[in-house]
């Protein structure tokens, strides 16, 4: 599995772990859980860990882009945690472009991510 999803309640913060090539099956199989966290709680806030990125099945671009209008502007907070060059600077841009607050960190600074999220 590519793509590692779990949840607190008591934050109202998930945390997504991607490693690899992210399908159609793994993008379903987190995109429910992570819906039905949103609607539980109407605001959340997310910590992405991109650990490696492969690229993703082009079948999940439309649904991924939907997901991500449709929620949004429930999700006050951002970390996106990885060591990959380019994940910094798009994770920048397109938090320039959303109304959630998007913060990189490095790997090395996982602890730093989780506690910003948490505590915002």
């Amino acid at each position: 599995m590519t793509i590692t999803y779990s949840e607190d309640d008591a934050t109202r913060t998930a945390e997504i772990v991607v490693n690899g090539k992210v399908t159609k099956e793994d993008y379903e199989a987190a995109i429910a859980p992570m819906q039905a966290f949103i609607d539980r709680h109407g605001t959340v806030k997310f910590i992405e860990i991109v650990e490696s990125f492969g690229g993703f099945a082009s079948s999940i671009l439309w649904p991924g882009l939907k997901f991500d209008w449709q929620n949004i502007r429930h999700i006050s907070h951002v970390a996106v945690v990885s060591d990959l060059g380019w994940i910094g600077p798009m994770s920048k841009a397109a938090g320039a472009l959303i109304s959630s607050q998007v913060r990189f960190f490095d790997m090395d600074d996982l602890d730093e991510a989780r506690e910003w999220v948490r505590s915002a």
